[in-house]
């Protein structure tokens, strides 16, 4: 007890982003309303209980606030040594995934992994460790990246083999992000133009030939052009969607009174709750939940921008890492639900139903929040005016 009093008395709490976790906070909360209502009819016909995925979720969410504050309280430079250990370890999840026994197959999906009624999705952990092993590594590396093909392409080689086993579950969506947010680290690492704009030039092939050489992805490429044109069939999804969004209008039917959850709008409590949340509180609220979410993200910039002042390198580039990979599942999530990009499974970050995307995030929140108040705690750095002689 007398611990906990002197690690309590040892913080300084004027150093704390109230405006960055006041964010966090609402969103946690909006998440665990929206789903309290879109989760109701699937979490009963499938456990008996319609509040059952509800109580998971705020499980989760306790566990997440939990790894905030521990993560909170974890020095960078922890991180920073740790970086090569937890991309391996991370590695390794992704390889149990496809043992028997372990590994755990969903809708022809192996992306979970089960050991003593404890599950994990690796692909998420996978967010975490990835921004991390990159800005360590930036650090570390920062002249090898900023002068040497090698120093770009070997992280590059990694992040692409990890890209490849996820690709392999299969999960494009997850794949894709954690490869954009990475390659945004790199970029405003110093990297050559020339080099990041090949990398991205070979990565929007072998998507396209994934998309081209698959049937089922291609088929929602077409699908994604007209859904009307088999609403019943490849379309069914996104144009239950739009009805829903479109029964929303600018305030909603209310809280719980939404119809499109009740079995008629598949993934409604995942990929898809951005559709209920504006059919059930209005366009001006589905406006509010993004606001939030990209002010997060912006909020992380303005983290980052600080750190670099401060000659906080790690701390700027994984700042970043956060807020890329915060909007990208954003853009990603909204302009799937309202037809602006193919389906493709991602979930609303604090949103949707998830346990491990929750854990992760609150993780990630616990970083940036780490971040800044060793940003805060920093020494400032001299500034010498010069003259020309």
């Amino acid at each position: 007890m007398s611990n906990a009093k002197n690690l309590l008395n040892s913080i300084d709490f004027s150093k704390v982003d109230y405006i960055f976790l006041s964010l966090f906070l609402s969103l946690s909360i909006c998440g665990l309303l929206i789903l309290a209502s879109a989760s109701v009819q699937f979490s009963d016909s499938i456990t008996g209980s319609p509040f059952s995925m509800l109580l998971k979720q705020f499980f989760h969410l306790i566990v997440g606030f939990f790894l905030l504050i521990v993560i909170s309280f974890t020095s960078l430079t922890i991180w920073e040594k740790l970086d090569r250990w937890l991309l391996f370890f991370g590695i390794f999840l992704l390889l149990l995934v496809f043992v028997p026994g372990i590994g755990v197959e969903v809708n022809g999906a192996n992306r979970w992994i089960r050991l003593g009624g404890f599950g994990l999705q690796p692909s998420e952990v996978m967010k975490f460790i990835s921004i991390v092993y990159i800005s360590a590594y930036s650090v570390r590396r920062i002249t090898d990246l900023q002068t040497h093909w090698f120093g770009f392409f070997k992280p590059a080689f990694l992040i692409i083999m990890v890209a490849s086993l996820i690709l392999l579950q299969p999960d494009l969506g997850t794949s894709a992000v954690i490869f954009l947010t990475v390659l945004g680290i790199l970029f405003i690492a110093g990297v050559h133009l020339k080099q990041f704009l090949l990398v991205l030039s070979l990565a929007l092939l072998g998507v396209s030939a994934l998309i081209i050489f698959v049937p089922w992805r291609w088929e929602r490429i077409i699908s994604f052009t007209d859904p009307w044109s088999d609403p019943f069939g490849t379309g069914y999804q996104l144009t239950l969607s739009l009805m829903s969004i479109g029964r929303g209008d600018w305030f909603g039917v209310g809280l719980g009174e939404g119809l499109m959850k009740m079995g008629y709008l598949p993934d409604a409590h995942t990929d898809f709750i951005y559709s209920v949340l504006v059919e059930e509180i209005g366009l001006l609220g589905g406006i509010t939940v993004i606001s939030l979410l990209f002010g997060l993200a912006f909020r992380c910039f303005y983290i980052a921008k600080r750190a670099l002042i401060k000659n906080q390198y790690f701390g700027f580039f994984a700042a970043y890492g956060v807020a890329i990979l915060i909007g990208l599942h954003t853009f990603i999530n909204v302009g799937v639900a309202t037809g602006l990009l193919p389906t493709k499974g991602l979930t609303l970050p604090f949103i949707s139903y998830g346990g491990t995307n929750l854990l992760v995030m609150c993780s990630l929140i616990g970083l940036v929040l780490r971040i800044d108040y060793e940003t805060k705690a920093a020494m400032p750095v001299a500034s010498f005016s010069r003259r020309a002689s």
